[in-house]
């Protein structure tokens, strides 16, 4: 009987000695894991190890993003109330374009474009609202109505793809041009030594700190306010510069009012429609382009363009088509951005460079930094406006001083100049370069880019000139 036991527990021992092998780790001395079990045990504890990495990661991207967005938000404060004055209109209705925008882009633009109200609009609406009188400030929901039409259209259409036509000499053109617009714009904020040096203090700590873990704009643009404080200075705040007592009073009075817009006339209609034409274009040309700085600074090709044997066009390089290409998705949501901005009381706007290269120098370049950007600025209107009217207006030039040197191609205009000293095709690429970024600053973005385009195909093998230096 004690015999039959003894067999009885053997074998049970036995089983489960077997199981365990297979079913987890055995253990051995001092329960450690021995045998059969040791290297699934090893695998799950660096799975776990792995994955407590992971995640920390994962939150500290998204927190990247989320003030990249912020510091956004904070560089266009002051744009915004600017576009606003030059159209016209009541000083917040140009954040809240931009949070129309920046909501919109979020469905469709290419990750990383920051999209908002933008000079290449409002400059013309300006110049549309001055000659037409208060008829003409009556009419700019139409005219940006026409301009998302138009742009809407140009996406179905496929047009986007003329995007491929812009080589890296007239966008480092264009991008040249706009740096230095947008750094003699901000010189009217820096017109005192204060001001000066307020702006300088942003602009040393934005480009000299690092973007991690808090961007540097937002450190700069924090140190810049607090020195202002400090020792007194006279300078401008936000609430001074909209000259409306009640634009950072804040509460749900500075929510904007919806609106559908009016059943125009044939008369209405011809005289929104050339100012509509210019502001559509120009407004397309800007954002692929800043689609376009995007691919450029993270080494990727979303925007770019690839072409079989035949010359036929595939959306990508194993010639998978896909079903809606990223500059016609960009496109599509900058039309759907100025509906939903006419919606609202808006002007519209457009993709912006410098805010894009804010973003991502700040570590952004996703949907979430956008998000935060158009969320930070329902905020800053409705629950931080008393706070956020406060800030000095050259600490926030300061943030756009940085950013228009970033934006500058100092690199690629320095190789493209040495190689134009030994080489003479290099040299007729650098004339590109310089007619594109004289003409976009001197005459008119558009009419730079466009002339940059045709003289480069011209310049190129097979084009005019090209052909005239070979017959030489």
């Amino acid at each position: 009987m004690i015999r039959r036991r003894l067999w009885v527990l053997a074998l049970a021992s036995a089983w489960w000695i077997r199981s365990a092998s297979f079913v987890g780790p055995a253990r051995g001395v001092h329960g450690h894991p021995s045998g059969p079990g040791l290297a699934r045990a090893v695998e799950l504890e660096v799975e776990v190890e792995v994955g407590a990495k992971e995640e920390p990661k994962e939150a500290k991207a998204v927190v990247e993003e989320v003030l990249a967005g912020v510091s956004v938000a904070f560089s266009l404060l002051s744009k915004a109330l600017a576009c606003s004055a030059i159209v016209g209109t009541g000083p917040l209705v140009g954040l809240w374009s931009c949070v129309a925008l920046g909501l919109a882009s979020i469905a469709g633009m290419r990750p990383g474009v920051v999209a908002g109200s933008a000079a290449v609009v409002v400059v013309p609406l300006g110049g549309f609202v001055a000659q037409n009188g208060a008829h003409g400030l009556a009419l700019v929901p139409l005219v940006v109505t026409l301009a998302a039409l138009l742009q809407l259209c140009a996406g179905v259409l496929g047009l986007a793809r003329a995007v491929d036509l812009v080589s890296k000499e007239v966008l480092a053109g264009f991008l040249n041009a706009l740096g230095l617009a947008l750094l003699v714009s901000q010189l009217g904020a820096m017109a005192t030594p204060q001001a000066a040096g307020l702006a300088l203090i942003c602009a040393a700590l934005t480009q000299l700190l690092p973007s991690a873990p808090v961007p540097s704009s937002l450190v700069g643009l924090a140190v810049a306010c607090g020195v202002g404080v400090a020792l007194h200075f006279d300078v401008p705040t936000l609430a001074e510069k909209a000259k409306d007592p009640v634009a950072f009073a804040g509460g749900l009075a500075a929510l904007p009012h919806f609106q559908l817009p009016q059943l125009p006339s044939i008369d209405d209609i011809s005289i929104a429609l050339p100012c509509a034409v210019s502001i559509a274009f120009i407004a397309l040309l800007e954002t692929l382009l800043a689609a376009r700085v995007v691919d450029d600074r993270k080494c990727e090709e979303l925007c770019t363009f690839f072409y079989d044997e035949s010359g036929e066009l595939v959306i990508t390089p194993d010639g998978e088509a896909a079903p809606v290409d990223v500059p016609t998705s960009t496109v599509l949501s900058l039309a759907a951005g100025n509906g939903l901005s006419v919606l609202f009381g808006g002007f519209g706007g457009c993709g912006l460079v410098p805010q894009t290269v804010l973003n991502l120098n700040s570590g952004g370049g996703g949907p979430i930094s956008v998000g935060s950007y158009a969320v930070s600025m329902v905020l800053f209107a409705v629950v931080l406006a008393p706070i956020v009217g406060q800030i000095s207006v050259p600490a926030l030039a300061g943030i756009m001083v940085a950013v228009s040197l970033d934006t500058m191609q100092f690199g690629p205009t320095r190789d493209a100049f040495k190689a134009a000293i030994a080489n003479e095709d290099a040299r007729m690429r650098f004339g590109v370069l310089v007619a594109t970024a004289v003409l976009c600053y001197q005459v008119d973005f558009a009419v730079g880019i466009v002339s940059g385009v045709l003289l480069d195909r011209a310049t190129s093998p097979g084009g005019i000139f090209a052909n005239t230096q070979e017959a030489r």
